[in-house]
């Protein structure tokens, strides 16, 4: 009982944290404000966390392990890998638009003096999953057998960092957007007479899922 209370204590201060951290930035985010919006007393905050640094890596873990965990998820469904590929920058997009913890793990991993581990750094992670899946489409030969891995998961790094909501024009709705550049690459990526039908648009027809792995 104890342990399961001291767990979701961590959990909500967490939370806050991220939150914090997604509004103000890392050096404007204090420990008393943190603890104020976890409900939480702040003997209660240094009991868990000794310091902002340890509180903000674990955020970033957090951030990390969730994408990672949507990825893998994706990669479990028996479609074509640049279909994959395709729904994996959907999903990042999705929770960008509408986590705290994913938003604050990108601004932390810009603001801080954070190492290239992809456990810890929001590029990073991103960028080994799309490479990962990118390898797999060459091996599947849903992708185009003149292309490079490295320069299709170049591609998909580059649409979802242009997908954070501070990149878009107001008004743009990120699903959209993404399907309408998947659309003009697609023609130049898929192998010539592919038995696949991939979509642009995602093959899930509800992206609100991305958020289904993030803590309650």
């Amino acid at each position: 009982m104890r342990q399961e209370r001291a767990e979701r204590t961590r959990t909500a201060l967490t939370l806050a944290a991220a939150t914090m951290f997604d509004r103000v930035g890392y050096e404007r985010a204090t420990l008393s404000e943190v603890s104020s919006m976890a409900a939480v007393s702040k003997g209660a905050l240094s009991f868990h966390f000794a310091s902002k640094a340890e509180l903000a890596d674990t955020v970033q873990l957090l951030a990390c392990s969730t994408a990672r965990a949507r990825m893998e998820q994706l990669r479990a469904r028996d479609v074509p890998a640049l279909q994959t590929l395709i729904d994996m920058t959907h999903a990042t997009a999705q929770q960008l638009a509408h986590d705290e913890t994913t938003r604050a793990g990108v601004r932390l991993t810009r603001e801080r003096c954070t190492p290239s581990d992809p456990s810890v750094h929001s590029f990073a992670n991103w960028q080994e999953c799309f490479m990962e899946v990118a390898m797999e489409a060459e091996k599947d030969q849903s992708l185009r057998r003149d292309l490079a891995p490295h320069s299709v998961a170049a591609l998909a790094m580059s649409l979802v960092s242009g997908s954070q909501p501070h990149q878009l024009e107001p008004g743009v709705e990120v699903h959209t957007w993404l399907s309408e550049l998947w659309e003009l690459s697609l023609p130049a990526l898929m192998a010539e007479q592919s038995p696949w039908p991939l979509r642009a648009a995602g093959s899930e027809a509800d992206w609100s899922d991305a958020l289904a792995l993030a803590p309650a």
